[in-house]
């Protein structure tokens, strides 16, 4: 055989085992330190998992910069990034919706409870205009009550409205910035 002749099936030849001894080899099986199943060094051209511009691969579970378009591996990184992206969209828009019949609930019983101010204000302001000979302090007293009560309710309207309105506010500016930067603080949150 001379230097140039290799047998077919070179291709399939493995290193051999290196083995100290039994004991050892038991050792490093038991606690998961064979060298098979060592940690790979990571590729120093790959980011971070754990950045905000940087994107795990679902195929190959390794992380991959936002801008590529494809990693390394031939996943579409910006198709499924667009996936991501379309799930937090219809979610946000479902706790709007959410937030929306909850405050729709709570804002109900203020409303009856207007409703009861409003004799305190109508009934006034009719005997003032078709009753009253002159401008008397009597109906004024009448409508204190129906002016404090729907005042009451206005601000309470109004403070139980402005996580609804806030909502509404975000859902009418957001971008994939936005996304982007969320996803980067819910993976911050997350590690630490």
């Amino acid at each position: 055989m001379s230097n140039t002749d290799f047998p077919a099936n070179v291709h399939v030849l493995r290193p051999r085992k290196v083995s100290l001894s039994e004991k050892l080899d038991l050792f490093l099986d038991e606690h998961g330190l064979d060298l098979k199943e060592a940690a790979k060094q990571p590729d120093p051209s790959r980011p971070k998992s754990i950045n905000g511009n940087a994107l795990v691969c679902a195929s190959c579970g390794e992380a991959e910069y936002l801008p590529r378009e494809y990693c390394r591996c031939g996943h579409y990184l910006r198709g499924q990034l667009e996936d991501e992206y379309c799930a937090w969209e219809e979610q946000i828009h479902s706790n709007h919706l959410e937030l929306a019949d909850v405050i729709a609930l709570k804002i109900k019983p203020l409303r009856y409870l207007f409703a009861v101010s409003l004799p305190f204000l109508v009934g006034p302001m009719l005997f003032l205009n078709f009753w009253a000979d002159s401008f008397t302090l009597y109906p004024l007293l009448w409508m204190a009550p129906g002016i404090l009560i729907g005042g009451i309710v206005a601000l309470a309207e109004n403070i139980l409205t402005r996580p609804l309105e806030a909502s509404a506010h975000f859902l009418n500016t957001y971008s994939i910035e936005t996304f982007i930067d969320q996803r980067f603080f819910q993976l911050k949150v997350i590690n630490q």
